[in-house]
């Protein structure tokens, strides 16, 4: 399977539902590159089987430096846990 028609798939398993949609753009869009290529994403932003708002949020995913792209690359990052441990630790001796 292509990654065009991964994403196909990918649309009709979470449309509707925008953070599943966000956890497939993840998986295809990094932050130095990504797996779609141009014509991927040309023809995934004329399909129908795509949302409107899955084409805009993969229209934005795509471009780096957009807050879209940004978000989708974060959702790869580790969680910065450093408040938690210190919540935990005052809580566990106060």
């Amino acid at each position: 399977m292509d990654w065009y028609h991964y994403m196909i798939e990918a649309a009709q398993q979470s449309r509707f539902n925008a953070s599943h949609w966000f956890r497939y753009l993840r998986k295809v869009i990094f932050e130095d590159y990504s797996y779609l290529t141009n014509e991927d994403v040309k023809k995934l932003l004329s399909s129908k089987e795509l949302t409107d708002f899955q084409k805009v949020s993969l229209k934005y995913a795509v471009q780096e430096n957009s807050p879209t792209h940004d978000y989708v690359v974060s959702l790869n990052k580790p969680a910065k846990l450093a408040n938690v441990q210190k919540l935990m630790e005052k809580y566990k001796h106060g």
